[in-house]
């Protein structure tokens, strides 16, 4: 309630000027101040213009600096003070004669009256530009700091309320921005337009975040410092009083005129009071309770930043109710440059106390995209300032419509654009180089090497070793299950008691095994759901992340580091992104490994290895460009690399289980297909588009395993990798009635809109021999068909310049007796 002081004393103060008023019938309600936006100092005995604001009522009247006032409506003043009051007291919107000596002549301006600069202060042309600057470069950090905390929102709890201060203080920094811009592109507003509307709109919210902001700020440390646990709502009721008292009084003088004794201008002290008074408040409580134990509170303000914000806060606190009569020595400059300083600094707690949150996010990524959008937008806009001057000669010399060749210019300009910001985001990255972004170039590297790694063993302890070294932690293990046997592979980096054991592990790993999602001991970035008492397990172990890989539906092993070695260093959202991409990867590579020695002993133990080597192989060149595509996707787009991890490593997994069978169900092969294709729509983007029309009533027919799989990669091989235009790929299946058998053919149909296979243009009927272009997966699957079903004509190839290529499959319900 100490925040409601001066508003108490004034209101006491009015009603006392009230009776007396009363007593005398002479009622006077306070009204909008006005203002000639004109700086009058007392100088050598005259009242001396100082600045005089460009585009403001006084500039447009015709006074200028250096002018001495005389009289105004014929009445003469002999301070400044008093013609201040007399100018404030005139309504905004009226017209006044004022007399003024310029060059020691009398000249007579006639002056229209605006609205006082409600908390501007064009009080000296420095102080403006130093106020537009400051709060420019406030309002680009703030972006900045909503950019950042958005992401960690999503996810955390507490990351909102730090977002909501960073949104509330934008408000005010935003809203003073935008207005000191419009006062400097278009001048002060004349009163009642709709100019003025939107400049009023402005100092609304920008006053209610500047009001919103000290009460937000001492809600998240009550919430951080948990006081107050069993009468909260009454702490709440008070500490959001004295704000929504202010809010309201700011939207009455706003649309009244006044609100009691205030004018919207006149609640400056009554605002400035109460700020000093929370922010200070919220310094003392910092301040106590930073000598409390680690693990009961952990501070956002350091000790001596909890006391310089207390003692600056109590500062402003005496200054502005004139216990420390400080504004009465000083020029009205100085004053200026005093309260926009203040003003600034009054958010400086709020940054102390988000960037301690804000760190864990994407830092690195949006100063880099921050620098790049800049630098595009700065080139676009000197571009477009320069070309059109250039252009109004040679529209001027040629008589071309000069709406027409603007618009061009513009077209122009975005397509440059388009293709400069990622040059420049390169470049941008290359200089601003981070230790981070360093680190990402090695994990990149490793992963694209994963492929000649044979061994689980070799994989294990080259990822745990990379990790330690890229991450920087003090301490990492890995366990992994053992691809063939039951059990598990164990590789550690820099291991530091306590130690984690096997034992222990066994203790956690239920949580993780069907739950695959990150834990954190850091609240901002815990995506795992954990009993405390098992996160005090992994706590105890020095374990700050722990990081599943994941499987099919499970994990298959749980990768745990320690805090960071490095001081002051925490884990980010980058971090995450790219530790689950390493997992994801890692899953994928044990994945393959399971394969080819799964593959190893059927070719040992079966008659028909070569025929099932060559059934379950995924091929080389899909294999290359998937891996290609999700190191694009890993830097890029993290997310959807992790679907591309998934479809691949579900191919693998439908290789694993399908290849020792001849035969699977449509609706089995149907799902391989997809996955495939998905990876080659991530690859190919909007160039693929696919379309897939299936009898649902044929899903359990028998097809040869890998069959379409092999027909649809020929048509994406052929038909979309040597076109630059879109390509469509058709995939339908139908029942085709047979004479000889009961039930029905199945006929696949495959057809797509690329390049074409040269070799058949001009053919008039389907080619069904075998053919020069069949490479090894084609020729597979015609020797496979003979050998099941004993026939050469079930698989048919059509393909024409203009109309693609067209594959026509034919499969019986049964195969070949023998």
């Amino acid at each position: 309630m100490l925040a409601c002081l001066p508003i108490m004393d004034a209101v006491l103060e009015w009603r006392e000027i009230r009776a007396i008023e009363a007593g005398l019938q002479v009622l006077q309600r306070p009204s909008a101040r006005g203002s000639d936006w004109v700086v009058w100092e007392d100088r050598d005995g005259a009242i001396t213009a100082s600045h005089v604001v460009p585009d403001g009522p006084g500039y447009v009247g015709g006074i200028r600096a250096g002018d001495e006032f005389y009289a105004l409506d014929f009445k003469q003043y002999f301070n400044a003070e008093d013609l201040n009051r007399a100018v404030a007291g005139i309504r905004p919107g009226q017209t006044r004669d004022m007399i003024i000596v310029r060059e020691g002549k009398p000249i007579t301006v006639s002056v229209s009256f605006a609205r006082h600069p409600t908390f501007l202060y064009p009080r000296s042309s420095g102080a403006w530009q130093f106020a537009l600057w400051a709060f420019t470069i406030g309002t680009f950090f703030h972006i900045l700091g909503l950019v950042i905390a958005t992401p960690l929102a999503r996810q955390v709890k507490r990351s909102r309320a730090d977002l909501v201060m960073i949104g509330v203080s934008a408000l005010w920094i935003i809203g003073n921005t935008l207005r000191l811009i419009l006062v400097e592109l278009f001048g002060p507003p004349q009163a009642g337009s709709r100019y003025d509307l939107v400049f009023q709109g402005l100092t609304i919210a920008g006053l209610v975040g500047w009001i919103g902001f000290p009460a937000v700020l001492v809600e998240a440390l009550i919430r951080d410092v948990r006081l107050f646990r069993f009468r909260g709502g009454i702490v709440h009721l008070f500490i959001h009083l004295t704000p929504l008292l202010l809010m309201y009084g700011v939207l009455v003088a706003a649309f009244k005129g006044h609100v009691g004794p205030f004018t919207l201008e006149e609640m400056l002290v009554p605002i400035l009071f109460y700020a000093s008074c929370f922010i200070g408040g919220a310094g003392l409580v910092s301040f106590i309770m930073g000598f409390a134990p680690s693990d009961a509170f952990h501070p956002q303000w350091s000790r001596h930043e909890s006391l310089s914000i207390l003692f600056f806060s109590l500062l402003a606190a005496f200054v502005v109710t004139d216990v420390i009569p400080v504004f009465a020595s000083m020029s009205e400059s100085t004053a200026a440059w005093t309260i926009v300083s203040a003003q600034l600094l009054a958010v400086v707690p709020i940054t102390l106390y988000t960037i301690g949150t804000l760190r864990y996010g994407k830092v690195d990524e949006v100063l880099s995209r921050a620098i790049v959008y800049s630098l595009s937008l700065g080139f676009i806009f000197f571009a477009f300032v320069g070309g059109l001057t250039l252009l109004n000669r040679f529209v001027d010399l040629a008589g071309t419509p000069r709406t027409v060749v603007e618009g061009l210019f513009v077209v122009l300009l975005l397509v440059l654009f388009e293709r400069s910001s990622r040059r420049l985001r390169s470049l941008a990255l290359s200089i601003f180089s981070t230790e981070r972004q360093r680190g990402r170039q090695i994990i990149n590297k490793f992963q694209e090497g994963t492929a000649d790694i044979l061994d689980v063993e070799s994989l294990a302890q080259q990822t745990i070793d990379v990790t330690g070294r890229v991450f920087g932690a003090r301490s990492s293990i890995l366990f992994l299950r053992s691809p063939l046997k039951d059990e598990w592979i164990v590789k550690r980096h820099r291991p530091e008691p306590p130690y984690l054991t096997e034992q222990v592990f066994a203790s956690i790993w239920t949580h993780f095994e069907y739950a695959p999602t990150i834990w954190a001991s850091n609240p901002d970035l815990n995506e795992h759901q954990m009993a405390k008492t098992d996160q005090a397990v992994l706590e105890t172990h020095n374990a700050a992340l722990a990081v599943p890989i994941r499987g099919e539906g499970r994990a298959a092993g749980l990768l745990i580091l320690s805090h960071k070695l490095r001081r002051g260093s925490v884990y980010t959202l980058d971090d995450l992104d790219q530790l689950r991409s390493l997992a994801g990867n890692l899953a994928l590579a044990v994945e393959r490994l399971m394969l080819i020695e799964r593959e190893k002993v059927l070719a040992a133990e079966s008659s028909e290895a070569h025929l099932v080597a060559l059934r379950s192989q995924i091929n080389p060149h899909f294999l290359f460009n998937a891996l290609n595509t999700l190191l694009v996707l890993i830097s890029e787009k993290p997310h959807e690399a992790e679907d591309v991890v998934e479809h691949l490593a579900a191919i693998f997994r439908h290789t694993l289980m399908a290849g020792s069978k001849p035969f699977v169900s449509l609706e089995e092969e149907t799902s391989l297909m997809k996955h495939y294709l998905a990876i080659e729509k991530a690859r190919f983007g909007d160039r693929l588009t696919v379309s897939i029309n299936l009898d649902p009533n044929l899903r359990h027919y028998p097809v040869p395993a890998f069959a379409l799989q092999t027909l649809v990669e020929n048509a994406i091989k052929h038909g979309l990798e040597r076109s630059r235009e879109r390509c469509v790929l058709t995939v339908s299946t139908t029942a085709r009635p047979n004479d000889s058998q009961e039930q029905p053919d199945l006929r696949v149909s495959i057809q797509d809109t690329g390049i074409g296979i040269p070799q058949l243009f001009g053919r008039e009927t389907p080619a069904v021999e075998r053919m020069d272009f069949f490479g090894i997966g084609l020729s597979n699957v015609h020797e496979r068909l003979l050998q099941l079903y004993g026939r050469t004509d079930l698989l048919g190839f059509e393909s024409g310049p203009d109309t693609g290529t067209h594959v026509t499959l034919t499969l019986p319900p049964t195969p070949s007796p023998h």
